[in-house]
């Protein structure tokens, strides 16, 4: 019955995701689409869903302390990640102008786009909570660290910070929601109910972008490139395999294990195209990694879903 019911989730994420392809390879709604939609889903919808769940968590000291393991499970992740990446590339042997493209992408998985819709899919709201303080290292790490690993071999470039990108409207809506819950501030009734609404359409709208940006992808090159394979095995597999693995050595609570493990199945990050198109990186084998690790996580995923919380 239960994975009659998480297959179901997935499906219905996937049509949405087909819809958005439609969308896009029709020209329908236009070619800046997927742009508005991203700072729609971004700048709105995700910091509303956000506050919203945070906010309706009951405060309680054990919650806390497992807000605390989360960030450590999170922070830990990312460093063996960061130590991980650097032999990958090399048994790849790609070029050391390409090699920060294929770190950064095993690094990174798309949290803000598939990762939220999926964990709420597969676990429920509340792991909505859980999924907002995992992401929290990722907002801090891909943006200082992230772009260090992303230009590392490059002849010529200039490492720059901007603050903007830690107070992002996501980061903002994790800190408000995350201070709501902590001093259990209930917010008025109004104000919730027109959060949850914005909060709700979050979802679909992601994997219709989804849907859009795969449509606008170069099948013929990605599919010619064993590396992005490669690639694709080891982040989509390997890591989220490794992880739930690795947790279950510590703990059997789901939300210390299964979602944790879940983000990590995620395909590479949204921003690995963003970051290598402003500090002038790659930006084409950065949109071909994550074309194609998104394309195959459609099968991945509800598969590593149904596996996992089989094994809960």
């Amino acid at each position: 019955m239960f994975f009659a019911q998480v297959l179901n989730q997935m499906i219905i994420l996937f049509i949405l995701l087909i819809v958005g392809f439609i969308l896009q390879k029709f020209n329908i709604l236009g070619e800046n689409a997927p742009k508005s939609f991203t700072s729609l889903i971004l700048k709105v919808t995700l910091p509303a869903m956000i506050i919203v769940s945070m906010s309706g968590m009951q405060f309680s000291p054990e919650l806390l302390l497992k807000s605390g393991k989360i960030l450590l499970i999170s922070f830990s992740s990312y460093f063996i990640l960061i130590l991980l990446s650097y032999p990958f590339a090399r048994l790849l042997f790609v070029s050391q102008e390409d090699a920060g493209i294929y770190r950064f992408s095993i690094i990174f998985s798309n949290v803000g786009f598939i990762g939220y819709p999926v964990t709420e899919a597969v676990f429920g709201k509340n792991a909505i909570f859980y999924t907002a303080i995992l992401n929290l290292p990722f907002n801090l790490l891909a943006f200082t660290v992230g772009i260090i690993i992303l230009l590392q071999g490059r002849k010529e470039h200039k490492i720059g910070v901007d603050i903007k990108h830690f107070l992002n409207p996501v980061v903002v809506s994790i800190l408000i929601g995350f201070g709501l819950f902590l001093f259990n501030i209930k917010l008025p009734n109004v104000i919730q109910g027109s959060l949850d609404m914005l909060g709700g359409v979050t979802s679909p709208i992601s994997m219709i972008v989804i849907g859009m940006l795969l449509a606008r992808g170069d099948w013929g090159k990605v599919f010619l490139n064993f590396r992005l394979y490669m690639l694709s095995f080891f982040r989509l597999i390997v890591v989220p395999f490794a992880t739930f693995f690795a947790l279950r050595l510590f703990s059997n609570d789901i939300y210390l294990t299964a979602v944790p493990a879940m983000i990590s199945a995620m395909p590479a990050a949204a921003n690995t195209v963003l970051l290598a198109e402003e500090y002038n990186a790659n930006a084409e084998l950065a949109s071909q990694a994550v074309f194609l690790t998104t394309l195959l996580s459609v099968a991945t995923i509800p598969i590593f879903a149904i596996i996992v919380m089989g094994m809960k």
